[in-house]
């Protein structure tokens, strides 16, 4: 969750002196909350003046018309006195919002046409309560809305021409939100540093199957319709909020300390298909020797009827797109402690995601094949990285936010650390940093200083080098040997 800092100024005046009345401290009026959160990646995102605390989705959705009909409650503590405050929600329509059980006023402010001229749907939904929201209140708002849902343009992902968020596929819909689309789909704060938990009751068409973030608690069975209920107790950040739905089977299994493994994937879905996400709890149990406990009380995935151009660690349930090996289920699963558990910062601190999960490779490949094929991982990526002259993978720029710089050399950066340390203070860094960030948000400033604190020593002229500099660093010893001499001619 946001964290709250509530701060009181107090006019002092010397002992025994009368203070002037125009000098008196008095209440300041009511402020509207900021309409965005002040992450330079994304002007507009996110919202300021209140931290949610939990969601409460209820959606119906229609796939004959492709229509969601939804409310949303939002319980929230005001952060300052607050005269209005603002949710993101992408384009869908909203029909009324109530706040604490009153009728409240709200509008959708216009957004600026687009490049090509075209109008751009509303982006923001901005509240005003029938009376003032005191500092440290807690309040119920809730958002009853619907229409057609589409995703979201995302500058991060130009690649993705229908943006990120909600995808409505032959198959079903799937929801990859990353970086900012949950608001295609509810009303939300949408930025990473503003975690809440949640709860999902979905209701959909016999015989589609909903899978959600969290447990599985109910499914309510009413003639042709179902209500699929999901609890997500654990905190987390809006993008990794998922909802999908098509005619899934699922494949139970246990993982580390019983924890429920469930996969849903196409019922056509082959035996060689499912092969390594059958290996799951296998990975957890590796996953936890390098990175402690797992931080969730659920396991599992979606695998898609399309490719969908990739996965996303959704919390708890990662969505792969159709033909996700291994590899691919390593790196997701190692985002629930790297991009879920401890979620950036900000978006220029995504290496901690990306980086992270990008190493764990080079760790599987390790535990699986031996430090031979770990070390010819560094020397391929090395050379790589020196040909291409990759970028530092802090604040990379939002359009390099899934760039090489961030992936490679940000996994580049961890191979590093660790011959810097050594792997007692290495691995106790990524442990330690696990635990003293849970639930919450880490800074690559804050992850630079853990690592030196936790490995008792400077570390500076290193992060220097390996982090922050444009190229990387040149090491004699990953570079490829000398090609042999020519011989002399025989006479």
């Amino acid at each position: 969750m946001l964290g709250s800092v509530l701060s009181l100024f107090v006019l002092c005046a010397p002992s025994g002196a009368q203070q002037p009345a125009a000098a008196q401290a008095r209440p300041r009026a009511p402020q509207a909350g900021a309409l965005e959160i002040g992450d330079p990646y994304f002007p507009g995102l996110g919202n300021g003046g209140y931290d949610v605390e939990h969601y409460t989705l209820s959606l119906d959705y229609d796939f004959e018309g492709d229509e969601l009909t939804a409310s949303a409650g939002i319980r929230a503590t005001a952060l300052h006195d607050l005269a209005s405050f603002s949710l993101d929600l992408y384009g869908l329509e909203v029909a009324g919002v109530r706040i604490d059980g009153q009728d409240a006023r709200f509008e959708r402010p216009p957004v600026p046409a687009g490049a090509d001229g075209k109008p751009q749907p509303p982006s923001e939904l901005v509240i005003t309560p029938s009376a003032p929201i005191a500092a440290g209140a807690s309040f119920q708002a809730e958002v009853r809305y619907g229409g057609r849902p589409h995703g979201r343009p995302d500058p991060a992902v130009p690649f993705l021409p229908g943006g990120v968020g909600w995808f409505r596929m032959e198959s079903g819909v799937y929801v990859v939100s990353e970086c900012i689309g949950a608001g295609s789909w509810f009303p939300c704060n949408d930025h990473p540093r503003d975690k809440a938990t949640y709860s999902f009751r979905i209701t959909v068409a016999k015989p589609y199957t909903v899978a959600a973030n969290g447990i599985r608690t109910e499914v309510v069975e009413a003639g042709e319709a179902r209500t699929f209920v999901f609890e997500a107790r654990d905190p987390m950040a809006s993008y990794l909020a998922t909802l999908n739905i098509a005619e899934f089977s699922e494949l139970e299994a246990k993982g580390p300390r019983g924890i429920p493994v469930v996969i849903y994937h196409p019922v056509d879905a082959t035996q060689a298909e499912l092969a390594d996400f059958k290996r799951q709890p296998e990975v957890l149990e590796f996953l936890e020797t390098v990175f402690g406990p797992y931080p969730f009380e659920a396991a599992g995935g979606v695998l898609s009827y399309e490719k969908i151009g990739g996965a996303l660690e959704c919390q708890t349930l990662p969505v792969y797109g159709r033909g996700s090996n291994l590899e691919v289920i390593v790196h997701e699963l190692t985002h629930q402690w790297f991009g879920d558990c401890v979620s950036p910062d900000l978006w220029r601190d995504m290496w901690l995601n990306e980086g992270f999960a990008s190493y764990s490779e080079w760790l599987w490949t390790e535990h699986t094949e031996g430090k031979a094929a770990y070390e010819q991982l560094a020397k391929r990526s090395y050379a790589e990285l020196r040909k291409r002259k990759t970028g530092a993978p802090f604040d990379p720029g939002v359009a390099r936010v899934f760039s090489g710089r961030v992936y490679q050399r940000g996994a580049f950066v961890l191979y590093g650390l660790r011959q810097e340390v050594g792997d007692e203070s290495f691995f106790r860094i990524l442990k330690t940093w696990v635990e003293t960030h849970k639930n919450g948000n880490g800074s690559t400033e804050a992850f630079v200083t853990h690592a030196a604190k936790t490995a008792g020593r400077e570390l500076q002229p290193f992060f220097d080098a390996w982090l922050y500099a444009d190229v990387t660093p040149a090491q004699p010893e990953l570079e490829p040997p000398p090609a042999p001499a020519a011989g002399k001619a025989g006479g």
